[in-house]
């Protein structure tokens, strides 16, 4: 028996992988309050990476064009980024 997915379950499972990926890390960086620390980094290059063979699988099955991978994956990284700059506070100090 043959089953077929669409594009859009692809990206749909995409779209929740990613979204699951930046709850954990927000909960983590909210527990943690550092995601400076390495398990948080650790963690986010796990999880990215597991994402992009995702990625790459979908277009080695010719459902996502490389150019629509490689914007997924900028993407979470670029929220993964917010999360990480909303978290960690600057570290500047202020002379008066």
């Amino acid at each position: 028996m043959e089953n077929f997915i669409s594009k859009q379950q692809a990206l749909a499972v995409l779209q929740q992988d990613a979204a699951e990926i930046c709850d954990l890390l927000g909960k983590q960086s909210n527990i943690l309050c550092r995601t400076d620390c390495p398990a948080f980094e650790e963690v986010a290059d796990t999880r990215i990476y597991g994402f992009s063979c995702e990625v790459k699988f979908l277009i080695r099955s010719g459902l996502l064009t490389t150019s629509e991978g490689h914007q997924l994956v900028k993407e979470l990284e670029e929220k993964l980024g917010n999360i990480q700059a909303r978290v960690t506070p600057d570290v500047g100090v202020e002379w008066e």
